[in-house]
């Protein structure tokens, strides 16, 4: 289904989250972060299950309106499942990209994404992610 690769840490009745987005441009060179942490559950749990995310992204732009860019990308989330599993997932992106005008973007990116410890009767099982994207996009 359109959802299967999606991560469902299954807070459904309340979750309590805390994020950090750090950024620092220098010339060129933009860094940007995600620090997030939740707590939270269904109403039948007697306490809270956790879930960290954490991502770091390099962009380096290049070319006299920096219409050329270069950018890497880690990302990994993990937490408690209901039920009582750890899991976690992690992903590597790299990549470049064209803005052909202001609007409109040309890019090139590998990706791969892991799913790890999640249990044999779950489709994420051994789950991996792995390949190009070439993408357009138009913005308006």
């Amino acid at each position: 289904g359109f959802t299967s690769g999606r991560v469902q840490p299954g807070f459904n009745d309340h979750v309590t989250a805390f994020m950090v987005n750090p950024f620092v441009k220098f010339g060129g060179l933009e860094l940007f972060g995600v620090l997030e942490w939740a707590s939270g559950g269904v109403d039948s749990e007697s306490e809270d299950r956790n879930w960290d995310q954490y991502a770091v992204e390099a962009i380096y732009r290049f070319a006299p309106r920096e219409q050329l860019y270069l950018a890497g990308r880690y990302n990994v989330a993990g937490g408690e499942l209901l039920g009582g599993t750890d899991v976690s997932i992690d992903r590597i992106q790299v990549g470049g990209g064209w803005f052909l005008t202001q609007n409109v973007l040309m890019k090139l990116e590998y990706v791969r994404q892991q799913y790890n410890d999640y249990p044999a009767t779950s489709i994420l099982h051994e789950g991996v992610f792995n390949g190009l994207m070439i993408e357009g996009v138009v913005a308006f």
